[in-house]
């Protein structure tokens, strides 16, 4: 299927449903795997979006919005879940980071698809000629990688403001001592919580889309 920049789509056919059932799953088991935290960052091994970005990158904002809207019901009821008695703060902390993915979806440009495949193909051919570099596929590289650069740093960003207000939320309720400014506090948790799951972010999802290239490219 042919990713859309923008706002178009196409009909969700059966294989769609297949494939969106096998990424939810797959985010709500890594939401089990990985949702205990440690430090007093609350820092985590934030890997459960990755299939939702998959989906993302390969498909198009309306299977990705699905998809979250979904998962989030679904996460509001699991064991993971810190916010469960504040529904508020939940829907800032898990549902809205999850809806941003499919706002990326949109704002990642049809030809990420069309410069994997170049960049395989031209890869191949310097493997070929043995010692022979084409400096046309670093630049295709740091072309790719600054279009994940600029996508995932504006979803941390967005990011960290949502979980930021779903902390005032959460702190405001008695999670930390009177005499603490609840939105400082929340804002220095949140800032260095958002960072680290940048960088993991940045290091997983660019390469794991890549791998997965040719299986999607097979399915669509």
């Amino acid at each position: 299927m042919k990713r859309y920049f923008y706002l178009r789509v196409k009909r969700i056919r059966t294989k769609d449903i297949v494939i969106m059932g096998l990424m939810l799953a797959l985010y709500l088991i890594l939401n089990l795997l990985t949702a205990y935290s440690f430090t007093q960052f609350y820092l985590s091994f934030n890997i459960k979006l990755i299939p939702i970005f998959v989906l993302a990158v390969y498909t198009d904002w309306l299977r990705t919005l699905i998809v979250g809207i979904i998962g989030g019901v679904i996460a509001l009821f699991l064991p993971t879940n810190a916010d469960s008695g504040i529904p508020l703060a939940y829907i800032f902390d898990y549902w809205i980071p999850l809806l941003l993915v499919s706002v990326c979806s949109i704002f990642l440009p049809v030809t990420v698809k069309n410069k994997l495949k170049w960049k395989n193909s031209h890869i191949c051919k310097c493997e070929n000629y043995g010692k022979e570099y084409d400096t046309k596929v670093v630049r295709k590289w740091f072309s790719i990688m600054g279009i994940w650069i600029v996508v995932i740093s504006i979803y941390a960003f967005l990011g960290f403001w949502s979980k930021t207000f779903a902390g005032v939320l959460f702190y405001s309720a008695g999670a930390v001592e009177k005499n603490q400014k609840v939105w400082i506090f929340s804002m220095s948790v949140n800032g260095v919580n958002s960072v680290f799951d940048w960088a993991i972010y940045l290091v997983t999802i660019p390469a794991i889309c890549h791998t997965v290239y040719p299986v999607a490219k097979n399915i669509y």
